[in-house]
């Protein structure tokens, strides 16, 4: 290159290079050099992916610069890092051959628009975004509602939407009364809280005034929108302390849900306002559009709040179902919790016990039921060797900190023999993790309290696994009981699991006879114990005392028993 012109070519602020289909460096100039901290003299005469790295090189470059040497000219703007920088460059690529028209080179010229990207990054800020809050504005609302539902409509598993608008109600009271920009500063801050209290994968916009909307883009069900509601409720309703004086929003909140509620935009966002517009109207803190959903989930979330207060009220009880010999006489019982709920009535554990367990509640549950049960054992172990057995969550099983609680229930009972505590685990729960479990059935036996397994033969277990777990008995589960009076083969293959749990000195206790018939076919079996309604459904305390009090053999019906398991 002449002298002149290389002079020219170096004072130029662009970059420029020219690179043979070899893909190797023949001209750089100055500036080019400067930018990539490298002497012309290590850059010249070498390939371009020594430079910018393979990966680099395979996955971009060498695509442009291959459709330049066909004669194209190639023209885009990418991000680039330069040491610590990144700089926004617009690269052309110009086809470049000095004999009968062959390309022979690419000319590449690149231009820092990083100013320029600046300046359009802050127009797309003003553009899309709400100035005084930073949030996202109802134009981006409108774009990124079409794109979760776009993504819904192809996904055939995360298919669920929801947008949620929650209307401030007192924001204008709150400016006229303190001025409008604590008023703004309260509605930033609020957006803010909005943001902790959602996943990253959540949206929060300003739609205008006072009025927020969030769109949840994981939603597993409908209810769960109830729940992210009631934190979005604690979350803007959570005073604001100004000047010695506490300052809180009130809000309502209306939702829809894609696809169940609508299946276009307009549709789900007119929706969800109108399920804002009723709950202003109702009072109620929020609403769901769909008014069956609605009721499901405040039924849920009351349920939670009066779960938390059954403890102070004394309304947790448990009943005793009896577990009998082959002739009818009491052995012991399983204790099973109730709910006597204040509002609701009795209910058995399925009615409340799964959400117990979301909520973690059932850690201080399980841990009253087995105080209970130990206190109620040392009253009628004074007139009766009777044990019983408490069942233990996986959440309970799995807590290092169960011995030392069995421990402290046994405490308050000083004369009380351990082995007469029974704490009942599934098998599903010992299969989850083989050898944790067998450590913690240790544990838990060395306090003299016995384990049993329960519900056995639902789960995927081998046979043969049973030698390796320390327990005491299994008991087979009430599914082995259904067949037996018109298959054979049914009536075997339980026999040959009592055998087998015989053989390995453990009891066998089976769950579910419902009926003489069944009674009179196991009573062929080598078992030890024998549970079902055709004995006793599960009984309040008092009722379980007169059976044993009355040294009666079951079956035996009472009127005061309870409706189910």
């Amino acid at each position: 290159m002449p002298d002149k012109y290389e002079y020219i070519v170096n004072r130029s602020r662009d970059f420029i290079t020219l690179i043979n289909r070899d893909y190797v460096y023949e001209i750089v100039n100055d500036t080019y050099c400067k930018i990539i901290g490298l002497d012309k003299k290590d850059v010249l005469n070498k390939k371009v992916s020594e430079i910018w790295g393979k990966d680099r090189f395979e996955s971009s470059i060498k695509g442009y610069l291959d459709r330049c040497f066909q004669g194209e000219n190639v023209h885009y703007i990418e991000r680039f890092k330069f040491g610590l920088e990144q700089r926004y460059m617009h690269v052309s690529y110009y086809p470049y051959g000095e004999v009968d028209g062959e390309v022979t080179h690419a000319l590449v010229f690149s231009h820092d628009i990083t100013k320029l990207g600046e300046i359009e990054t802050k127009l797309i800020n003003y553009q899309y975004r709400d100035p005084m809050t930073g949030l996202y504005n109802r134009r981006s609302l409108e774009i990124i509602l079409d794109t979760e539902i776009s993504k819904a409509r192809r996904s055939k598993s995360d298919r669920l939407r929801a947008i949620l608008f929650i209307g401030i109600e007192n924001l204008s009271e709150v400016h006229r009364k303190y001025g409008a920009s604590v008023g703004n500063v309260l509605l930033e801050n609020t957006g803010v809280r909005l943001k902790e209290a959602l996943r990253n994968s959540d949206y929060v916009f300003r739609y205008e005034g006072d009025e927020l909307v969030v769109i949840l883009s994981i939603l597993t069900r409908e209810l769960d929108v109830g729940k992210v509601a009631t934190k979005l409720l604690e979350s803007v309703t959570t005073p604001y302390r100004y000047k010695e004086t506490d300052i809180t929003l009130d809000c309502h909140i209306g939702a829809a849900v894609y696809p169940n509620d609508a299946e276009s935009r307009d549709d789900l966002v007119r929706n969800a306002l109108s399920a804002l517009d009723e709950a202003v109207h109702q009072k109620e803190p929020f609403l769901l559009y769909d008014t069956e959903v609605y009721e499901a989930a405040v039924n849920r979330i009351r349920m939670e709040g009066e779960l938390q207060h059954a403890f102070e009220n004394g309304e947790f009880e448990l009943y005793y179902q009896p577990i009998v010999d082959l002739d009818g006489r009491i052995l012991g019982s399983e204790a099973l919790i109730r709910w006597n709920s204040a509002k609701r009535g009795l209910l058995s554990p399925a009615e409340f016990i799964p959400l117990a367990t979301e909520t973690g509640i059932i850690e201080l549950i399980g841990k009253w039921a087995l105080f209970a049960a130990v206190r109620q054992l040392s009253k009628w172990t004074s007139e009766s060797p009777v044990f019983v057995s408490v069942n233990l969550t996986a959440r309970e099983f799995e807590s290092d900190e169960l011995p030392e609680v069995i421990e402290k229930a046994l405490a308050q009972a000083p004369g009380i023999d351990p082995s007469l505590l029974k704490v009942e685990i599934t098998e599903s729960e010992c299969m989850s993790n083989p050898e944790s479990a067998i450590r913690r059935i240790s544990a838990i036996r060395e306090s003299g309290t016995q384990v049993y397994i329960d519900d056995f033969g639902t789960g995927q277990s081998s046979l043969a696994y049973l030698k390796n777990l320390p327990v005491d008995a299994f008991k087979i589960d009430r599914t082995f009981i259904q067949g037996l009076l018109d298959h054979e083969v049914d009536r075997t293959f339980l026999q040959t699991i009592i055998l087998l749990v015989k053989s390995r000195n453990r009891k066998v206790i089976l769950e579910g006879i419902g009926t003489e018939h069944q009674l009179k076919v196991v009573k062929q079996m080598p078992v030890d114990g024998l549970q079902g309604f055709h004995f006793s459904r599960p009984v309040p305390a008092q009722v379980f005392h007169e059976y044993l009090s009355g040294n009666r053999t079951l079956p035996v019906r009472s009127e005061r028993s309870a409706d189910s398991e």
